[in-house]
């Protein structure tokens, strides 16, 4: 283990393998893996990695969010990993400071700890990236995700709109909700608005094109926000269903806490990227449609109405570099 508290990285290609399109396949992939009190599973996570590049170099660097467990003890056993000791400001700072510590990649990869790597997935997902076969810029790559049953997570999204806030893609218009539910769109290799942050891979040369990722989101939203800053500077995000990830705690659900930071991040992010009026009226309709589910009896969703209009009900951490009305 090397400990570290994160220098920016320094980057230079060099030659490389090449991918299916014939574009240079990145010759090394920094992976950036945030731990907060989770380190066994990091550990099982990076037991898949060598598997899952395929013949790719890689670099590790598990970032440390402040865990309360022993954490870092169980991560200081492990060869061959960078690990960035941090307090908890959230997992896009998580991510921030591990993409810093890198050392000459060419891509890297956000990874969740509760992941597991199919063979070959990696490699596959940073293949994609460069030059698509319509000639387009791909920056950004998501894997087909597995719940731990098998299943096929519903991890792609579309962007987040005023009718998509009304939960009017159950009425059986698909295009309707922020949720890609149609099982062909997870059988075959596509351009997407987004994809759940669980594992992404992104070219170097994207990364310096966007920046950093936005730390006023403390959790949910930061990758929706990244993926859609990506796409205003003409890259791509491309779903990649070769490259197949197990996201063992995908189906647990949040819990209340978490999702009133969900809907919260989801708001503001609205109102940052539409404007006032535009983010007023959605969050309207989120209040409306949270109250909905809390008079069925959902508690979580009327902690959530509460702290959308309720400005001392929000937690300190969905309050964070608020937009939300005061």
């Amino acid at each position: 283990m090397r400990s570290t508290r994160g220098t920016a990285s320094a980057n230079h290609a060099r030659a490389v393998p090449r991918g299916r399109y014939g574009e240079a396949v990145p010759a090394r992939v920094g992976l950036v893996v945030v731990n907060y009190n989770s380190a066994h599973l990091t550990r099982a996570l990076l037991d898949g990695v060598p598997a899952a590049l395929a013949g790719l170099e890689g670099e590790v660097v598990v970032v440390d969010n402040g865990s309360q467990d022993d954490s870092l003890e169980v991560l200081a056993t492990l060869t061959g990993v960078t690990v960035v000791p941090s307090t908890n400001e959230g997992y896009a700072a998580g991510l921030n400071r591990g993409i810093a510590a890198l050392e000459r990649v060419d891509a890297y990869v956000a990874l969740n700890p509760d992941l597991r790597l199919a063979p070959g997935s990696l490699r596959r997902l940073v293949e994609r990236l460069g030059e698509g076969p319509d000639g387009a810029r791909v920056g950004i790559t998501a894997p087909l995700v597995r719940d731990a049953d098998g299943s096929t997570s519903w991890s792609l999204r579309r962007d987040p709109s005023l009718l998509r806030s009304c939960g009017l893609g159950s009425t059986g218009r698909p295009a309707l909700s922020e949720y890609v539910r149609d099982p062909q769109a997870y059988s075959h290799a596509h351009a997407v608005d987004w994809a759940l942050g669980a594992c992404l891979a992104v070219s170097w040369e994207c990364a310096q094109d966007i920046g950093p990722w936005d730390e006023s989101y403390f959790l949910y939203s930061e990758e929706t926000d990244y993926c859609m800053r990506a796409r205003d500077l003409g890259w791509q995000v491309w779903f990649e269903p070769a490259a197949e990830v197990i996201h063992e705690g995908g189906g647990s659900g949040v819990s209340d806490a978490l999702h009133e930071m969900q809907v919260l991040n989801r708001v503001r992010l609205v109102r940052r990227r539409r404007g006032t009026a535009y983010g007023w009226a959605y969050l309207g309709a989120s209040t409306a449609q949270e109250l909905w589910w809390a008079a069925k009896g959902n508690r979580r969703n009327r902690r959530a109405a509460l702290a959308l209009v309720v400005p001392s009900r929000r937690s300190a951490k969905s309050s964070r570099g608020s937009v939300l009305p005061q």
